[in-house]
C-alpha cells in the first residue's frame, strides 16, 4: 500500500480512537449538567414550598392574633386560679440534677445570655410538628437522673411559646404572692412550642395546680415550664428542637380559662420570661391592647429576628 494511503488509514484510526475516548466524556459532562439542573430545580422547589408554608403559618397566626385582640377583655380573665406546687417542680428539677437538689448545684448559667444570640443545638431525634407522639400521660412519671444531651450552657436564641395570644397575667407579685411566670390566654388548642432545643424532663399531670404540664431542660441549669395544657404532645425523655410542638393550650389544673402558664427557671429560681424572650413591639400589643393607629399595629406584626410571627 502506498505510504500516502497508509498515512490516511492511520489518521482515520486515530480519529476513531479520539471519538471513542471523548464521546463518553461528553456524555458524562452532559449528564452532570442535567443532574445539576435537576438538583437546582429540586432545591428551588423545596425552598419555594418552605417559604410558602412559612408565609401561610405567619398569615394564620396574624389572623388569630387579630381575633384575640378583639376578645382581649375576655381573654384577660383567663389565668391561674390558685397556687402551683413549687415543691413538686423542684422535685422534678432535682431528680434531673438541675438546681440545688441532692446531686448538688450544677454549674452557674445565666439564662439571660440565651437571648443575646448564637446558634441553638438541634436534636437529631426531634420529630417534625404533627409527627410527635401524642396523648397526655396521666400522673406522669418520675424523672430519673441520667446523662443529658443538653449543653453545659445554652448559647442560642429563644422564641415565644405561642405564635398568638394575650398576656393575661404578668410575672411578679399577684394576690399577695409571687407569680413565677406569665399567663398567655388564647383559644383551646392553640399550639404551644418549645422556646429552645432541649430534653423533656417531665410530661404529665401529677404536679399540683399545673394540670397537664411539660418541662424542658435546655442546659445544665435552664428549664422552661408549659402548664394547663389540654393535651401534651411529647413524652418524657424526648429531645426536642426549638419550635417543636410540645402541647396544645387548655385549662387543666388551677385555671380560670384557657391559657398557658409559662415559666423560665435558672436552677431553682424562676426568672421573668420577658427579660429573656425576644423583644417584640407586637408583644406590647399583647399587654397594652391594639394601637389606635392601624398602620402602627400592622408594623408591630412584623416579627423581629429570631422571634415567631405574632409575638
Amino acid at each position: 500500500m502506498p505510504p500516502a494511503c497508509m498515512y490516511g488509514v492511520a489518521t482515520m484510526f486515530e480519529w476513531r480512537r479520539i471519538v471513542l475516548i471523548t464521546a463518553p466524556l461528553v456524555g458524562m459532562v452532559a449528564c452532570a449538567d442535567l443532574n445539576n439542573k435537576q438538583w437546582y430545580h429540586n432545591a428551588r422547589t423545596v425552598s419555594a414550598k418552605a417559604a410558602s408554608v412559612a408565609q401561610d403559618t405567619a398569615g394564620k397566626a396574624y389572623k388569630r392574633m387579630q381575633g384575640y385582640v378583639g376578645e382581649m377583655d375576655l381573654l384577660k380573665t383567663f389565668h391561674d386560679a390558685g397556687e402551683h406546687s413549687e415543691a413538686a417542680v423542684l422535685d422534678v428539677l432535682h431528680k434531673t440534677a438541675v438546681g440545688h437538689g441532692k446531686n448538688g448545684p450544677g454549674p452557674k448559667t445565666s439564662v439571660a445570655q440565651a437571648a443575646t444570640g448564637g446558634v441553638h443545638t438541634k436534636g437529631s431525634s426531634a420529630l417534625p410538628e404533627g409527627a410527635l407522639p401524642g396523648g397526655t400521660q396521666p400522673g406522669g412519671t418520675q424523672p430519673q437522673s441520667s446523662v443529658s444531651s443538653v449543653p453545659v450552657q445554652y448559647t442560642g436564641t429563644l422564641r415565644w411559646p405561642l405564635d398568638a395570644g394575650i398576656i393575661s397575667s404578668e410575672y411578679g407579685q399577684r394576690w399577695g404572692k409571687m407569680h413565677k411566670g406569665i399567663d398567655i390566654a388564647a383559644h383551646p388548642g392553640e399550639p404551644v412550642y418549645a422556646i429552645a432545643g432541649g430534653d423533656v424532663i417531665y410530661a404529665g399531670d401529677a404536679l399540683r395546680g399545673y394540670g397537664n404540664v411539660v418541662i424542658v431542660r435546655h442546659d445544665q441549669q435552664m428549664t422552661s415550664v408549659y402548664a394547663h395544657n389540654s393535651e401534651v404532645k411529647v413524652h418524657q425523655g424526648d429531645h426536642v428542637a426549638q419550635g417543636t410542638l410540645v402541647a396544645l393550650l387548655g385549662s387543666t389544673g388551677h385555671s380560670t380559662g384557657p391559657h398557658v402558664h409559662f415559666e423560665v427557671r435558672e436552677g431553682d429560681a424562676a426568672v421573668d420570661p420577658r427579660t429573656v424572650l425576644p423583644k417584640s413591639t407586637f408583644a406590647e400589643v399583647l399587654v397594652d391592647g391594639p394601637d389606635e393607629d392601624e398602620e402602627e399595629l400592622a408594623d408591630a406584626t412584623a416579627p423581629p429576628a429570631h422571634a415567631p410571627p405574632g409575638l
